[in-house]
């Protein structure tokens, strides 16, 4: 009799580790679609923050869903080197402007005899 409860629970412990298994599996699966789910509703947000972001900043980057990432990256890109130039070139104007002053405040004061 021993023998009999020993084979069906030898049995039995297969059956429970398959179900284990599967269920485990199953469990996996629906993560990993509420992942793929996550990930696509994030894609979404990144390119309309991105297309907010340079409609905005007076780009003319209209990304369109033909358009490759990179292309997508290169254009940005290319858009923030434009503002980095104009940031430059304005501050050189700046500081070209700072340096005049003291000679214009020197020779301001030497014609009025100070």
């Amino acid at each position: 009799m021993e023998e009999e409860a020993e084979r069906i629970f030898q049995d039995e412990r297969v059956l429970l580790r398959e179900d284990e298994a599967a269920s485990a599996r199953d469990i996996m699966y629906e993560q990993g679609e509420v992942v793929e789910n996550e990930l696509q509703h994030m894609t979404e947000q990144v390119k309309s923050i991105i297309q907010t972001m340079n409609s905005t900043q007076g780009g003319e980057l209209e990304a369109t869903d033909t358009m490759a990432p990179f292309d997508v990256a290169v254009r940005i890109l290319d858009n923030q080197l434009r503002s980095l130039m104009w940031i430059d070139e304005k501050a050189n104007e700046f500081s070209n402007r700072i340096q005049r002053l003291p000679n214009n405040s020197t020779a301001a004061e030497r014609d009025s005899g100070i």
